[in-house]
């Protein structure tokens, strides 16, 4: 469950109807209210536009990449019960997107990890998921 995004302090058990900032109680949603706010497709789209860099692919699409995802991998996390439980964790989302917006996402990439032992035991997870099968099919073809 979310913390509250007003105190900061209790489990969030509501959702702003316009921008779905959670908060736990009618105190804390007309404290959000003071300030007007934007609904979250929009805010999504303004951060998008601010702060996400543009993907531009090494090389041809049809390539032999193992670290390239496919779209049966990109799946296989959409349907996966246990990526949705740490995307919970708002902590976890502001680290992707610090990560996201980084200008040297290896680098930070590896000190978050060794700094947050809940980030790390997602990364793991996320690999998991997606590296597990090619990983067992190249460990048999040696």
């Amino acid at each position: 469950m979310a913390i509250c995004k007003v105190c900061e302090k209790e489990e969030s058990k509501y959702k702003c109807p316009t921008c779905r900032a959670p908060y736990c109680s009618l105190i804390c949603f007309k404290k959000h209210k003071e300030t007007p706010c934007e609904s979250s497709a929009t805010v999504q789209d303004n951060l998008e536009q601010q702060s996400r860099k543009e993907i531009t692919p090494i090389g041809a699409p049809d390539e032999e990449d193992p670290s390239r995802l496919t779209p049966h991998d990109l799946e296989k996390l959409v349907y996966s019960k246990e990526i949705h439980d740490f995307l919970e964790y708002p902590q976890l989302r502001e680290i992707i997107t610090k990560l996201d917006t980084s200008k040297q996402p290896e680098k930070d990439l590896d000190l978050i990890r060794a700094q947050d032992p809940v980030f790390d035991d997602f990364t793991k997870l996320l690999v998991d998921i997606t590296f597990k099968d090619k990983l067992a099919a190249f460990q048999q073809k040696k």
